[in-house]
């Protein structure tokens, strides 16, 4: 395989929302290429356990991301679109296939690269994988039910396509590991063997006599006044008290919900945002704890949410601002503490902010934004060019009942350092406000500050 062409561009911070010996969570801004050949030359080409890809899918359409800013059902929303997703199928190929190339040279020697498409994609992804990494790097395609077949679609003079598929390609040492769920079982069907133990019983299969008797052995085997071999699976309790057998989990995933169903928290508005449980599952089948985890079409950051909860690394990037901004403001609202990253030349869009900063005491100040007038998040810290590291943040929380950013805040600052303060908006755009200590007012006064009159915003920290 060949080596991801080009020159990597350098990656400029434009914030820590964490300290710099923490490699827990990094954003990136920027399209995958450029983004991917820059890791690679960051030294982190051969150490990613799963690259994770939910790409456009050709499918003539524009995005729209929804953000409530307030009330249920009748409450106002905001619009904006998230990204455009009109590929011909000669440059979608185009614009995958290199894309690709360049996130397999990531992954380590037992890594694992998981693409994510639907019936338009899934064999350009499948040709594609293998001549990049060869036929015999292929280790599954899974089949994931993520709506039910209602409405205009079941009506249809079709089956309805109510599928993504997930193409699982890996390096020359990768082996999944699938996990087990919980299959609950008919009360009709449940045995209880001489020693009291809930079961039930399933034909030997193709298990060879050396099986048998290790099972045996094990008190797993059930034979009849025949003596023909039955298989027996003891069962356990869920949650809710039902018996249960413990299955493994196969290439046909009908358990995992569609995000419809998830936890109204859960939801950030994004359009074709993937539910947790769904990400959780690709990690855990294909890492270990510690491990890295890479995605570069990350959309709202579910991937980077989902390692956080696992207790693995992750880097995630994506071109649009509008994702960026949201996955940043979902990833602190559950705890993570990402950094905010560029390549050079992909800056966020501007837009104003303004705010007034009253000096409260020698080394305390109140801030109260003012513009942007509902932000999806802000923050506030020490600013060294322009990379900010956070001190306090707050950001909108989603729901049946969304709970607006807070206005106003009152913090500790050093008054020999600048002050900064970064406004993030739904439709991606992003506002710095660079008060040097000079500015600061003079204690018990206020004074209004913008982020227009700022010197040189564009200005970043070589990482």
């Amino acid at each position: 395989m060949l080596s991801p062409a080009g020159s990597p561009a350098k990656l400029l911070e434009l914030g820590a929302e964490k300290s710099p010996e923490d490699e827990t969570c990094r954003v990136i801004v920027g399209d995958v290429l450029e983004v991917a050949r820059t890791l690679t030359y960051d030294e982190i080409a051969g150490t990613v356990s799963c690259v994770y890809v939910d790409p456009p899918y050709a499918s003539q359409a524009d995005y729209v991301h929804e953000a409530r800013l307030d009330g249920g059902a009748d409450g106002r929303l905001t619009r904006t679109l998230a990204y455009e997703d009109s590929w011909s199928h000669e440059s979608y190929l185009d614009m995958l296939a290199p894309r690709l190339e360049a996130l397999v040279h990531l992954l380590s020697p037992r890594g694992t690269i998981w693409v994510q498409v639907d019936w338009r994609a899934s064999h350009f992804v499948r040709l594609l994988l293998d001549e990049i990494l060869g036929p015999q790097r292929f280790l599954n395609e899974i089949v994931w039910k993520r709506a039910p077949n209602l409405g205009r679609q079941a009506a249809s003079s079709q089956f309805g396509r109510t599928l993504d598929t997930i193409i699982v390609y890996g390096k020359k040492e990768a082996k999944l590991s699938p996990p087990t769920r919980l299959e609950r079982i008919d009360e009709k069907a449940i045995r209880w063997d001489d020693q009291g133990r809930p079961n039930t019983l399933a034909p030997r299969g193709d298990y060879t006599d050396l099986s048998v008797a290790r099972l045996e052995k094990e008190g797993r085997i059930h034979r009849t006044a025949t003596g023909k071999v039955y298989i027996k699976y003891f069962l356990v309790k869920d949650d809710e008290g039902h018996w249960c057998r413990e299955r493994r989990v196969d290439a046909l995933w009908t358990d995992v919900a569609p995000l419809r169903h998830a936890k109204l928290g859960e939801r950030t508005g994004y359009p074709t945002q993937k539910p947790r449980a769904l990400l959780e599952r690709v990690i855990q089948a294909s890492t270990q704890p510690g491990d890295l985890v890479v995605d570069l079409f990350s959309g709202s950051g579910t991937t980077a949410d989902a390692a956080r909860a696992l207790g693995r690394r992750s880097i995630v990037g994506d071109r649009s601002p509008v994702a960026i901004a949201n996955a940043r403001a979902r990833l602190l609202r559950s705890g993570a503490s990402p950094s905010i990253e560029a390549c050079e030349g992909c800056a966020l869009p501007e837009n104003d902010a303004q705010a007034t900063v009253t000096r409260v005491s020698e080394r305390r100040v109140r801030i109260e934004l003012h513009a942007p007038s509902e932000p999806l998040a802000w923050t506030v810290g020490p600013l060294e060019e322009s990379a900010l590291r956070r001190v306090w943040h707050t950001e909108r929380i989603p729901g049946a009942q969304a709970v607006a950013a807070e206005r106003a805040i009152e913090i500790d600052h050093d008054p020999k350092s600048t002050l900064g303060i970064r406004a993030y908006e739904d439709d991606g755009n992003v506002a710095t406000i660079e008060i040097a200590s000079r500015d600061l007012p003079a204690r018990g006064r206020s004074a209004a500050f913008s982020s227009m009159r700022q010197p040189d915003r564009n200005r970043g920290k070589n990482k």
